[in-house]
């Protein structure tokens, strides 16, 4: 197991908790949530993602790689700082043989 898919699956999973318990707090008890209570979240669920990592490697792998192939790529990828790569250029309209 790399650990590039651990730390993305512990990311995941502290996320999609502390989201869990956000909305939960925000919507049920109807009132805001705090810091504390929303890294208490996260740092739950990334420890709980680990184990779960540890456990079952092949389908926690496959389920991580389902669920970041749906985020768009341009969350993952660096943005060229000045002099990157040239841009293709696209034409359109009649060829010109």
């Amino acid at each position: 197991m790399s650990t590039n898919l651990l730390v993305s699956g512990m990311v995941l999973g502290g996320v999609i908790i502390s989201s869990l318990g956000a909305g939960t707090t925000y919507y049920l008890e109807e009132k805001d949530p705090s810091i504390k209570t929303v890294s208490r979240d996260f740092i739950i669920g990334a420890i709980m993602m680990m184990m779960i990592l540890q456990l079952l490697p092949e389908s926690s792998e496959y389920m991580i790689g389902v669920i970041m192939s749906l985020a768009p790529l341009s969350l993952f990828t660096k943005a060229p700082v000045g002099g990157g790569e040239p841009e293709m250029e696209v034409k359109v309209g009649v060829p010109k043989f």
